[in-house]
């Protein structure tokens, strides 16, 4: 079978296999609300308001919203990205139906990455809903930019491919609970250590973070610094700088290793029929 046929349709079937699992009705519902929270939100302070007699301009507040919204649902895409991953190839390894698929000639590799393309398909479908409706109400009822958005955009979709990778790696080690620990905390740290990261830029920009947490803000994945750095364009208050450019190549860098890793680690993996 050649491989780019197979790899179609492998990653087909995966995709499928994603929206039937029942996780996807939690994606769904975490949709849903993410939708009616954006579109709660982004009525706040239409038009003009009013704060102890004084009247703040809408966009005002549009550039305070706008990235808080936006990179909040990123976040979530992100999160969506890892659990969906977790375990969408341990799973058919611990059911059996692997050896299955295998049987037919084609690598293990291009069925791994039609695995991780399917999961991650599954997510940024839910993405693409989420944040393009997020923006769209942004955009037309705070007035907005549109290319912040695109922007942040692209860095999360190359950072659920960072996360989705990883995670489907770390599930041929770990079991299913221990991933899905592993992505919730680690992106919780990893936003934490890029938060601390920007704030000393802005403020101490000539003293360098020491320790776990600078470690990570210098050489970990940047997910967080890369959306911040896209959405921060909405706020005049804020100069992101090449911040944007710096982080989407550091996570290029990051999703092709996390990649290569996952196909190295279920190539030496044993498979029991």
């Amino acid at each position: 079978m050649n491989a780019v046929r197979a790899f179609r349709i492998f990653a087909a079937e995966a995709f499928r296999d994603g929206l039937r699992r029942r996780l996807a009705f939690a994606v769904a519902l975490v949709l849903v609300i993410g939708l009616a929270g954006a579109q709660s939100c982004t009525q706040l302070g239409i038009g003009s308001m009013e704060v102890n007699g004084e009247t703040i301009d809408g966009s005002v507040i549009g550039g305070y919203l706008a990235p808080i919204l936006f990179g909040f649902q990123a976040w979530a895409v992100l999160a969506i990205a890892g659990l969906l991953a977790a375990d969408h190839l341990a799973r058919p390894l611990a059911e059996g139906s692997a050896v299955l698929w295998l049987a037919r000639p084609v690598s293990r590799g291009t069925w791994a990455s039609a695995r991780l393309t399917g999961a991650l398909a599954v997510a940024l479908l839910c993405g693409a809903l989420l944040l393009g409706g997020t923006g769209a109400m942004l955009v037309l009822r705070q007035g907005v930019a549109i290319e912040p958005a695109f922007a942040a955009a692209g860095a999360t979709a190359l950072g659920a491919l960072v996360v989705a990778s990883l995670a489907m790696t770390a599930s041929l080690a770990l079991g299913r609970t221990a991933v899905i620990l592993l992505v919730l905390l680690g992106l919780v740290f990893v936003a934490f250590a890029n938060g601390v990261g920007l704030a000393n830029e802005l403020a101490h920009p000539e003293v360098a973070i020491g320790g776990l947490v600078g470690a990570v803000d210098r050489y970990g994945p940047p997910l967080f610094t890369a959306i911040a750095g896209a959405v921060a364009q909405w706020n005049p208050h804020l100069d992101p700088g090449d911040t944007y450019a710096q982080s989407m190549l550091r996570l290029a860098v990051w999703a092709a290793g996390g990649c290569l890793l996952l196909i190295a680690a279920f190539r030496t993996r044993e498979i029991e029929s």
